[in-house]
């Protein structure tokens, strides 16, 4: 899953980086066609640093809980 965000990350960079020459150089996409790339580009980026924090947050509420349980098994 975190290949399939950051694929898609560079695909819609590079698209928004041909877009932009394009209009630069020939002046034919829209404003919208250019900047829609981007915010895609960005909403995946978010997506998978989200999803990683997501993991991230699940490993600590495991090891705390194994912390806690150690602790327990200590005291008896």
């Amino acid at each position: 899953r975190k290949d399939i965000f950051n694929i898609l990350f560079w695909i819609f960079l590079i698209i928004g980086i041909v877009l932009l020459l394009w209009r630069i150089f020939g002046d034919s996409p829209t404003d919208l066609s250019i900047i829609l790339p981007f915010i895609l580009m960005l909403l995946f980026k978010i997506w998978s640093i989200s999803d990683r924090q997501i993991k991230l947050e699940m490993r600590f509420l495991a090891l705390a809980k194994d912390f806690k349980e150690h602790i327990n098994q200590n005291k008896k």
